[in-house]
């Protein structure tokens, strides 16, 4: 099959699934491709790279990338601690913030062993046997600067192990969600690591997905969740959740968006509260975005035949984007600012994140690939 062919099938099959527009479609071309063995937590996009960050077996990395996906730095992370990395952010002068959880070693002293030295002539380093590692209890953040130095590491201990979920960084200090077994957690510190006292959010069946830092210290928090939260019952079978957290830090706010017999989520968001998320019910799988105004009003809403979330992302002069998966097929879309779709552009696989920057333009990271979207 020719090449023109095979686009021209992608974009009838594209748009009869999704009639409700009609906008130009493209295709978004991949940039590097993922090898399957690399751990990937999260894709940023600053003024100068794209990064990537994620585990490996012997610790953590963090990656800068050119636009055209050749690479620039690698940072490698290594501890005689157990540790994992899990979120990240970018603060306003490009320096990486990587949130994660870590524990202190734990070692049983054994009777000195042979040497194996000729059993294993060339040296690979095997872990003691008689070593316990303890859970993950030290809520962990790691900065590295925007030319890939470490600059700092800083831990709050807490009683249960937590694995951080979304980090937000700005000039007043960092926000951070992090889930635990006995429910949810927010958390938030100053720019030198001091930690402000950890907040609940929710007993055992509530999920945090993102989280937004403003300007006077508050938070905005979402998830979805099917307690209880300041009196509100669930909607639907489990609701979109909206949560604010003022500077105490203190549960301020709750605004729930559900439907009765449905599942949803917000699992994405933005600082000009652009929300991602999904809608499931028993006819129908819908990714969902809405644009909130900062009183939490909904200002437009956008819902599409889909089988993941929305992932989103803010562009310049009020444009935003959204990108999500139907059976395979990745789509991304661009917003006026009036919510009207101006242009489609289409891709293999799902999204996990996507991210704007105004000199680097819009990146797609799924599972198998980084994709460059263009800047418009």
């Amino acid at each position: 099959m020719s090449r023109k062919i095979f686009l021209v099938l992608i974009a009838v099959l594209f748009l009869s699934g999704n009639p409700i527009f009609a906008a130009p479609v493209d295709l978004v071309p991949i940039i590097k491709v993922i090898p399957a063995d690399q751990d990937i937590s999260g894709m940023l996009v600053g003024d100068s790279a794209i990064y990537l960050f994620g585990n490996t077996p012997t610790g953590a990395y963090v990656t800068a990338l050119n636009k055209d996906g050749t690479q620039k730095w690698l940072h490698d992370f290594s501890d005689s601690t157990s540790f994992t990395i899990t979120a990240g952010s970018l603060d306003s002068s490009g320096n990486i913030w990587l949130a994660g959880a870590s524990a202190a070693p734990n070692a049983i002293p054994s009777a000195a062993s042979p040497s194996s030295a000729a059993a294993n002539p060339d040296g690979v380093v095997v872990g003691e046997e008689s070593s316990i590692r303890p859970d993950l209890n030290n809520l962990t953040l790691w900065k590295v600067t925007s030319a890939g130095e470490g600059a700092g590491k800083f831990q709050l201990p807490l009683t249960q192990p937590a694995l951080p979920t979304s980090i937000s960084v700005n000039k007043t200090g960092i926000s951070l969600v992090a889930w635990q077994a006995a429910g949810s957690l927010f958390v938030a510190s100053d720019l030198s690591g001091k930690f402000g006292k950890p907040l609940k959010l929710g007993k055992s069946d509530t999920t945090l997905d993102s989280v937004i830092r403003n300007s006077d210290n508050s938070s905005f928090i979402l998830g979805s969740s099917t307690e209880l939260f300041l009196g509100k019952k669930a909607i639907g079978n489990r609701d979109a959740l909206i949560l604010k957290v003022d500077a105490t830090p203190k549960l301020a706010q709750s605004i729930r968006s559900g439907e009765k017999g449905a599942i949803r989520n917000w699992a994405s968001a933005t600082p000009t509260l652009l929300l991602g998320g999904y809608l499931k019910n028993e006819t129908s799988s819908l990714a969902t975005i809405t644009k909130f105004t900062n009183l939490l009003k909904p200002s437009w809403s956008v819902r599409l035949k889909a089988t993941s979330n929305a992932v989103v992302a803010d562009g310049l002069n009020g444009v935003t984007y959204a990108a999500y998966e139907n059976a395979g097929s990745g789509t991304v879309l661009t917003f006026a600012k009036n919510g009207k779709i101006t242009s489609t552009k289409t891709f293999l696989g799902r999204p996990i994140s996507i991210g704007f920057n105004k000199t680097l333009g819009l990146y797609i990271y799924t599972s198998t690939a980084i994709l460059n979207a263009g800047t418009k």
